[in-house]
């Protein structure tokens, strides 16, 4: 028996130290993919210390700005990383893993890349699109002192909605990431990849339909309310070594904006099975103005999470899903209380697991254990 035990200790030890070995290659592999300046910028954001070798940021280190930047941050962030690590654990349990290639699509994202990171962290491609403009990349390395103590600021006060609600307020938004410091959702992105001590490899602008730009820019030609402008930040995970990307449209999806960009619509339906992520949506897909939106997660998503707020429940039950409930359902909150949904309160009264989130989710965050989140899978398509 001693040498049975023995063999055993011997092949976990064996186990452990390849398990170690090969997280430390991943990491080693992400870190030198990685653009050590933007990891730092990303990294400052969050109010985090840059990793070694970053020297090129040391006097912004030695402000005051940047000491109380910290100290706040430490303070907020303690508590999103313990949301995220819940998010995570409770995915594990919950969602399905995704397929080789795999493609998360969040309308209506804004900025809030923790959960759909903190729910879908090892897919290729998260795409975003919301009203919000991009903005650039803080030039960190030319700013002065007092400049960069006030993109400090803004940047808290426009991350305060999501880290202490877990959701992002439209109307904050428009003013809060459009000020002289910040001025757009580029900041905040970065450091939220800060906060997950993600690296980050390359942001660039881009434009996916040059043709149909140009073709907009033509004398005479009708003209959007809101030109497509776009993003594309490529990352890695140290923990992982996997490389991926984030591309962030900013967007009017509704039916007759669209018709500016008929290309969007044929890149959502050319996504194999894609994944989608709806959550504190303002029930914009209960009405008629994003049809094409919601035909597209309807007839092409293999597996959807969403709150009340996202995809009617009386559209999921006619279609091709198979759905699950979890948590709790609560009346929508007074803004939107037509936007009642008796059969949904009565699926969870019958078909739910009535275990309590371990994470807030939706607009009714300030009752514990109140949120509820469905889960949608595709019969016979398997999300990726």
């Amino acid at each position: 028996m001693p040498k049975i035990e023995t063999g055993r200790r011997d092949v976990l030890r064996a186990a452990m130290a390849l398990g170690t070995l090969l997280a430390t290659r991943a990491a080693r592999a992400a870190d030198d993919d990685a653009d050590l300046r933007l990891t730092a910028v990303a990294r400052l954001l969050a109010g985090v210390d840059p990793l070694p070798g970053s020297t090129a940021f040391d006097a912004l280190m030695q402000t005051e700005a940047w000491r109380q930047h910290r100290r706040a941050s430490q303070a907020g962030w303690s508590a999103v990383r313990k949301r995220i690590e819940r998010m995570n654990a409770w995915q594990q349990q919950n969602l399905p893993p995704p397929a080789p290639h795999a493609t998360l699509v969040y309308p209506f994202s804004g900025p809030d890349f923790i959960n759909a990171y903190g729910l879908f962290p090892d897919y290729d491609e998260y795409l975003f699109f919301s009203l919000e403009p991009p903005g650039d990349t803080p030039r960190l390395e030319t700013i002065g002192a007092h400049a960069f103590g006030r993109l400090l600021a803004d940047l808290r006060y426009a991350l305060n909605d999501v880290v202490q609600l877990n959701f992002f307020i439209t109307p904050n938004m428009k003013t809060r990431m459009q000020t002289d410091s910040l001025n757009g959702v580029t900041p905040v992105l970065l450091s939220m990849l800060g906060l997950m001590d993600l690296r980050v490899r390359r942001v660039e602008a881009i434009d996916p339909w040059p043709a149909r730009a140009a073709q907009l820019a033509l004398p005479g030609a009708r003209k959007p309310a809101l030109p497509l402008r776009a993003i594309r930040i490529e990352f890695s995970n140290p923990r992982t070594g996997r490389n991926q990307a984030l591309i962030y449209y900013s967007l009017d999806v509704s039916d007759k904006a669209l018709v500016f960009y008929p290309d969007f619509s044929e890149q959502l339906r050319a996504l194999s099975s894609p994944s989608v992520l709806l959550k504190s949506a303002s029930y914009l897909l209960h009405g008629n103005d994003f049809r094409q939106v919601r035909d597209f997660i309807l007839d092409r998503a293999g597996l959807l999470v969403q709150d009340d707020t996202g995809m009617p429940y009386r559209l999921l039950r006619k279609a091709s899903f198979a759905v699950t409930l979890h948590g709790q359902y609560a009346h929508p909150v007074k803004l939107f209380e037509r936007r009642y949904q008796k059969d949904l309160e009565d699926a969870f009264a019958a078909h739910g697991d009535h275990v309590s989130l371990p994470f807030p989710f939706g607009y009714n965050w300030r009752q514990e254990g109140r949120s509820g989140l469905i889960v949608a899978t595709r019969i016979g398509r398997a999300a990726g």
